[in-house]
């Protein structure tokens, strides 16, 4: 037996693998050493593919978690949950929430994605977001995330995600000097969204400026198959300068982070919030170039630690790949500034320490 609070955890855990995936399993090892911990995971797609699909299957297993929530409520003091901000699951989330305000169970959300204010256009929508966050507690990724909850009454918290202790290889000790041919990295799964076609129109571009240059790519099948990406790298006349490697695991992400020269990432996903992935390219000493979007501007200070573009603009990715190539000495200076920002402010224990903080400030008010 034990007298530690009893908190349900209610989230994703890989696999399949993905940053929100990754970072609850971050969570509930912070978690799990302050408080009882009785974690319900929602595992509702096998496959990256199915993550974003209806299915009767769904529905059933949403029907089944929500009896083994009202089971486990009577004994807990709060419930966190990696609440869906848009879609079917945002309504499923929505009913849980709601459940534990009947248990007068107070609720912590972690919002890893974009999607709330279109989740409430209407009158009705809006009235019944109101209602379930009323009075909750919400975990931001950054500031720039505030206006998913403007206008609704509750408290919020900033607390960026983190970083693995294993993903800091150690400072850079030489300049960036690029490969000839250039060595650029995707690393992510493939959705359309996440600007895997604006990377190969930009490498198009550069091939025509006679800015030779490889592209590895890595990362899992999403609505994009491999048969799929076969045809868009013919279309860019990529088929010969590019490899795809599928998904990789962590030993075979750092190995790639080390061959690779820069690594880009101009992703147009509505839902993007704090992509983990970009930190963990700084983290292995690898310069980034990525979209403007969520919380990257606050991380990825352009100029500083990175270079930021426009999302789904080949030309100014280019621009921004021709500009870091020609400029070597500035280049390594971003690199070697995103490393240190790494270590200060992504921490694995900082990350941990501010959550169980939030809790135990919460459970002590009520």
């Amino acid at each position: 037996m034990t007298n530690r609070p009893k908190i349900i955890a209610m989230v994703q855990l890989p696999p399949p693998m993905h940053g929100a995936a990754k970072m609850n399993q971050f969570a509930i090892t912070a978690l799990a050493k302050d408080f009882d911990l009785h974690v319900i995971e929602m595992r509702f797609a096998r496959r990256l593919s199915a993550v974003n699909r209806f299915s009767l299957r769904k529905i059933g297993l949403a029907v089944w978690l929500l009896l083994r929530l009202i089971w486990a409520l009577p004994r807990a003091k709060a419930l966190y949950i990696c609440f869906a901000p848009s879609g079917f699951a945002y309504y499923r989330d929505c009913l849980y929430v709601l459940l534990a305000k009947l248990f007068h169970v107070p609720s912590i959300l972690h919002l890893h994605g974009r999607g709330l204010p279109e989740m409430r256009r209407s009158k009705w929508s809006e009235s019944l977001q109101k209602t379930a966050f009323k009075g909750l507690t919400i975990i931001l990724l950054g500031e720039s995330l505030r206006a998913e909850i403007e206008g609704l009454d509750c408290k919020s918290a900033i607390i960026a995600n983190c970083l693995d202790d294993n993903a800091f290889i150690g400072p850079a000790t030489k300049q960036w000097v690029p490969h000839d041919p250039i060595r650029l990295l995707w690393l992510s799964n493939l959705f359309q969204a996440k600007g895997i076609e604006t990377l190969l129109a930009a490498c198009e571009i550069l091939h025509a400026q006679d800015v030779a240059c490889h592209l590895t790519i890595a990362g899992a099948e999403g609505d994009i198959s491999k048969a799929e990406l076969a045809t868009l790298l013919e279309k860019y006349h990529m088929h010969a300068a590019a490899t795809y490697l599928g998904p990789v695991s962590d030993p075979e992400r750092q190995a790639i982070f080390a061959s690779s020269d820069l690594f880009l990432f101009p992703s147009h996903y509505a839902n993007e919030a704090q992509p983990l992935v970009v930190l963990e390219a700084m983290a292995a000493n690898v310069p980034v170039i990525t979209s403007n979007i969520a919380t990257q501007p606050e991380f990825v200070r352009d100029g500083e630690t990175g270079r930021l573009c426009p999302p789904q603009s080949p030309e100014q990715l280019a621009n921004a790949i021709s500009a870091a190539i020609g400029a070597p000495e500035k280049t390594t200076a971003m690199r070697d500034a995103a490393y240190r920002m790494c270590q200060e402010d992504f921490s694995n224990a900082q990350f941990a320490n501010r959550l169980t903080h939030l809790f135990h400030s919460i459970l002590y008010q009520n």
